[in-house]
């Protein structure tokens, strides 16, 4: 028998392809045939979405403010935030009926989590930063007008970066043969075991 036996071993973790990551990163939620005004509200929301996401995952860069400046543009922008809100929850009563409510919470998870990321935080962390700099800068009243633009950087952002300081290898490698301490040297057991 060989000194060394090999051992089939996925080294890594199984990561998602960047055209499925960029894909769903790519679009919103679908709405139901929207209004200028809900797709206006959309985007709105699609925004502080992203920025929300950056404040709870992008803190390990103090640089970028996230958290400071999620909170101060939801106290600046509050007018236009709570019309976007108000404005897709009627959107889901008109086109879900009773089941709205729901159907709101439902398209707003699918919103974070789409914004979520692990392969792509470093570019979606810097993106976040500026454009929450950039909107602190629009004054109070102008944010819908500029968060089509915004939205669209926010999720262009999240496509994927190799590292290249960490290579993922998938084949065979040589692990070390580990004597059964109950054979003896001709494969017979041990009376000790």
């Amino acid at each position: 028998m060989a000194p060394f036996g090999y051992v089939s071993s996925a080294v890594g973790l199984v990561l998602a392809t960047t055209a499925s990551l960029s894909s769903r990163a790519a679009s919103l939620p679908e709405l139901t045939a929207p209004n200028a005004q809900e797709q206006s509200a959309q985007n709105v929301w699609a925004v502080r979405a992203a920025l929300n996401v950056a404040a709870l995952q992008c803190q390990f860069s103090p640089f970028l403010a996230t958290v400071k400046n999620y909170n101060a543009l939801i106290r600046q922008h509050d007018g236009e935030l709570a019309a976007a809100q108000k404005t897709l929850e009627r959107h889901f009563r008109r086109t879900a009926g009773a089941a709205g409510h729901r159907a709101f919470d439902q398209y707003t998870t699918r919103m974070y989590n789409g914004f979520s990321t692990l392969d792509a935080q470093l570019g979606f962390c810097d993106e976040a930063g500026r454009s929450g700099r950039e909107l602190l800068a629009t004054p109070i009243g102008k944010f819908s007008a500029s968060a089509s633009a915004t939205s669209a950087r926010l999720r262009a952002s999240l496509v994927p970066v190799t590292d290249p300081y960490r290579t993922f290898a998938r084949g065979y490698i040589p692990v070390p043969r580990i004597p059964d301490p109950c054979l003896d040297k001709k494969g017979g057991r041990l009376r000790r075991c």
